[in-house]
């Protein structure tokens, strides 16, 4: 069988790997600059770290997964049902301070790998592989994966999905200091921004970008998150948004911006990323500075002088500790509510499932981009009545919004075609078409909703139309099989799935299909 997978505003790019990039700031910052390339944030992405081969077995699907060496390239390989499929890493996310995530390259997209290397575990699936029945190399490589791990990446389509030939580098100076241009030009303290001197949201957000994922994030109108400048607040951009769910537990990677806001030294004003954390410095000695951080505030005699002996020089060690995930394994992250030593975490508050902007976005935005991030995070998470009161919300917006603000064409879209009438998803769907006709997404979603309205003809020719502008939609390859298969048409289902096998030969659940 085919993976029933619906593709929504995913990015697959073809990046390649640019390291060697003069960087400029270096001329008038030689050693900020060499510690800032040396740091995570300078290493974000690049070419595969030459490590140890390994090999695991995934269980759910009875999969071998491999990664080895060659000449110096290495190779991620799967092997499931008698198929394998083998890949060079085009490159890594992350190097390996936690764990190594990688990417292949099929024409001109990136598919993330379901193979990834942690540091504490070795090889293993990558997070969200673990309970799949069929592992494949599948898995579009976002613009959301790209925003914290790698510089601007332009598409040349309408749905953003393709880039080709273009040369992204790791993170870059730019990200937190703004654009560069005027400053390289004339150098002044006056023209470039410097996150240490900004205060309140906008001082924040040079690192909530990146380190504050919450639950999902909406772009406003007309935006997207590489339009975020340092200087400004992100939500001038986009808003993100947290869930209230007590019946879920553990504890996400990804969550010191929520968990350090709960502290009380950054209650008190006393404390921000920054205090601690700085791409620049020297992290020789870190403990010890760390210890001379707290200390400035925190003194004897108030100090218990039980635990606070003259050996106790470590405060992060005690009071940020390192905490094991509930969503990544074999990950562990530093605890950032400084609670003292064996104090529990605070618990679930009772009540339904909720959720709340971590800061508002202007308010001209705030009623749709709140039912934006409910009706995603309800379809995520099964919630009805979280699914109920956010399509209240949208289908309370202007009719005009409704029709040519493409996001949320697409989140009504998603809605309709799972819950309500094939005349209500075909008329949605055919405006979106209308509103974007170049958009392959639109395209396959409106072949969709035909389907269901047993418009078949109709439906075969958005769907075609669907793969000829965006030969990677996997979704609608499937479709225009099953569409064939309900025909009796078997000799088109056989070629619609050779036709994806032509762009992807390596496929696993296309090669599965065509020898069925």
């Amino acid at each position: 069988m085919l993976r029933n997978v619906l593709l929504l505003g995913g990015v697959s790019v073809l990046l390649i790997s640019a390291q060697t990039i003069s960087n400029p700031c270096k001329t008038c910052h030689p050693s900020e600059t060499a510690r800032f390339l040396a740091s995570p944030m300078g290493r974000s992405l690049g070419p595969a770290d030459a490590i140890a081969s390994g090999r695991t077995t995934h269980a759910p699907s009875a999969t071998t997964l491999t990664a080895d060496f060659r000449k110096g390239q290495l190779f991620h390989t799967i092997s499931a049902r008698g198929i394998t499929a083998e890949y060079p890493v085009a490159f890594q996310i992350g190097r390996g301070d936690k764990a190594r995530t990688y990417a292949v390259r099929v024409g001109d997209y990136l598919l993330e790998s379901p193979l990834t290397w942690y540091k504490s575990g070795g090889w293993d699936v990558s997070p969200g592989y673990e309970a799949m029945q069929l592992l494949d190399f599948d898995r579009p490589v976002t613009e959301n994966c790209l925003f914290c791990h790698a510089g601007r990446a332009k598409a040349s389509d309408a749905d953003g999905r393709k880039i080709p030939a273009v040369s992204v580098t790791a993170i870059t100076c730019d990200r937190c200091h703004g654009a560069t241009a005027a400053h390289l030009a004339s150098p002044s303290a006056t023209n470039i921004v410097n996150p240490a001197k900004l205060t309140g949201p906008a001082r924040d957000s040079v690192c909530e970008q990146c380190h504050l994922e919450g639950e999902t994030r909406v772009n406003n109108p007309g935006k997207t998150q590489w339009d975020y400048r340092p200087g400004d607040t992100f939500e001038a951009t986009m808003a993100t948004y947290l869930l209230h769910d007590p019946a879920e537990n553990g504890r996400k990677a990804v969550t010191q911006v929520e968990e350090l806001a709960e502290s009380k030294c950054a209650k008190s004003g006393q404390l921000w990323c920054g205090t601690c954390h700085n791409p620049h410095a020297d992290t020789a000695n870190r403990a010890a500075k760390m210890a001379q951080i707290c200390t400035g505030c925190h003194r004897q005699p108030t100090l218990s002088k039980t635990a606070h002996t003259a050996k106790a020089t470590d405060c992060a060690g005690c009071h940020m500790p390192a905490r094991p995930t509930s969503n990544v394994a074999h990950l562990a992250v530093t605890d950032h509510q400084l609670r003292r030593p064996g104090t529990p975490p605070a618990a679930p508050v009772p009540g339904p499932p909720g959720i709340k902007p971590w800061r508002q976005p202007p308010a001209e935005f705030r009623q749709r981009n709140m039912a934006l991030a409910a009706l995603q995070l309800a379809a995520e998470r099964d919630l009805p009545a979280l699914a109920a009161q956010a399509t209240r919300i949208v289908e309370s917006l202007p009719a005009q919004q409704q029709t040519n603000d493409p996001e949320v064409l697409a989140a009504l879209e998603v809605l309709y075609l799972g819950t309500s009438s094939p005349e209500k998803a075909v008329e949605l769907s055919k405006w979106a078409v209308d509103s974007a006709p170049n958009s392959a997404t639109f395209a396959m979603n409106h072949g969709l909703a035909l389907m269901r309205a047993n418009n078949l003809s109709e439906a075969e020719r958005e769907l075609l139309r669907a793969l000829n502008l965006d030969p990677s939609l996997m979704q609608a390859a499937a479709q225009l099989a099953i569409l064939y298969d309900r025909q009796g048409r078997k000799a088109d289902s056989q070629a619609a799935i050779a036709r994806f096998l032509k762009w992807n030969p390596q496929s696993l659940q296309f090669r599965l299909a065509n020898r069925q």
